[in-house]
């Protein structure tokens, strides 16, 4: 789908997209694996797998063939207790969200991380007032790259599909956008690779120009 004028919505992801969180992550990915013995991965790894579409995350991070309880309360309690220590938020990101909500566009968040996460981070960040609607993946029956996030995210708005854009770092995030049939945003500084998206932009001001020939 083409961009509709006036663009209404925009839906970002979160990590990569408008904060860097991955050594966060990772730091709390081998908190587990090293109460398991684990040997710790690296930043690269983690990176690659949790940016790219059918991976088996639980056994590639864990060696279990799903997440454990217990390896789910523990990444938790770390990640909640000390991620804000390490996470940055994007240059240009803050001043993008300001500029989008003076001019009145719903800002929202789809992120595959809980949402309770997204909030406590955007919240730290002083990000959180810009947006009206946070969607994790426990929010939903199925996380990107299916359309899920996007439908939930519409029926709460209120703003139709045809007047939603998605921001994100990832080929699921480009396919999410894709399922859904609405136009997608590349944000080259993030962790994920793609072949295929057909806007890229390799600054976040970079995006707010293009943006702004689609508000009025």
């Amino acid at each position: 789908m083409k961009i509709k004028s006036p663009i209404k919505s925009i839906i970002f992801d979160m990590d990569g997209t408008l904060l860097d969180s991955s050594f966060a992550m990772l730091q709390s990915v081998n908190c587990v694996r090293d109460s398991l013995g684990l040997a710790p991965v690296s930043k690269d790894f983690l990176e690659f797998h949790i940016n790219e579409p059918d991976q088996d995350l639980p056994m590639l991070f864990y060696g279990t063939p799903q997440y454990v309880p217990e390896h789910r309360e523990l990444f938790k309690e770390h990640y909640l207790s000390y991620a804000n220590l390490h996470v940055k938020i994007y240059e240009g990101a803050k001043e993008l969200l300001e500029f989008l909500h003076v001019k009145n566009i719903t800002l929202s968040i789809a992120t595959n991380a809980s949402d309770f996460f997204a909030i406590n981070m955007l919240k730290h960040q002083g990000l959180l007032p810009y947006f009206s609607y946070i969607v994790g993946a426990n929010c939903v029956a199925k996380p990107k790259p299916n359309p899920d996030m996007i439908y939930h995210l519409c029926e709460l708005s209120k703003i139709p599909l045809e007047q939603t854009i998605l921001i994100g770092d990832s080929v699921k995030d480009e396919f999410a956008a894709k399922n859904a049939d609405i136009e997608f945003l590349f944000a080259n500084w993030g962790y994920g690779k793609s072949k295929s998206a057909e806007h890229r932009f390799d600054s976040i001001k970079e995006i707010e120009v293009f943006i702004s020939s689609y508000l009025t």
